[in-house]
């Protein structure tokens, strides 16, 4: 009899363990979003270029305008990215030491509930970005953001993998704290 009590006992509790378990990586992962929400929610992305958009007749020249596509994470949970480079420009070579392309751009995650359109406004140099901007429309409208990103050779999802299109880019887009009037 206390054989099978405490084989009993003993299923219990390798049950109870078994569900505390499962239950700790959903703690950590809710304990992650609170402490990113104090330092600002952090939207991960992975972009590449898929094409040159159609000029708009307003533009006088029309500017080099690329279209963008990629892959988000991070605290939206998995979605997708689009993108539209509205202008760039690249400093005059010799007028400054190391070439600075100045870019404005329109970012999009596609996350269900946490999706966004963000305007930013940067530059890049040695393959590095730093672009901020707000949001304008969707999820946390109204907040600040700032975008970092590195330029790599290829990414694995990058449909161009060879030729003018392959380079793609690996990032951040961080939503500031306290910079919209949403508490979600």
């Amino acid at each position: 009899m206390t054989t099978l009590h405490n084989r009993r006992g003993n299923v219990w509790m390798a049950i109870a363990s078994v569900l505390l378990l499962q239950i700790s990586p959903a703690l950590a992962d809710s304990a992650s979003k609170d402490d990113d929400d104090e330092k600002g929610v952090v939207v991960t992305f992975t972009k590449w270029i898929t094409g040159a958009a159609q000029p708009n007749a307003n533009d006088q020249p029309a500017p080099i305008r690329s279209l963008m596509a990629g892959i988000v994470g991070g605290y939206v949970g998995a979605g997708a990215f689009v993108g539209e480079v509205l202008d760039h420009k690249l400093s005059t070579p010799g007028t400054v030491s190391v070439p600075i392309n100045a870019l404005e751009a329109i970012y999009e995650v596609h996350a269900g509930e946490h999706s966004f359109g963000a305007l930013i406004r940067g530059g890049s140099s040695n393959g590095r970005g730093l672009l901020d901007g707000v949001i304008l429309n969707g999820w946390r409208t109204g907040a600040r953001v700032h975008v970092e990103f590195m330029r790599l050779a290829t990414c694995p999802g990058n449909p161009n993998q060879t030729g003018p299109l392959a380079p793609c880019f690996q990032g951040t887009i961080r939503i500031l704290p306290n910079s919209d009037d949403s508490d979600d």
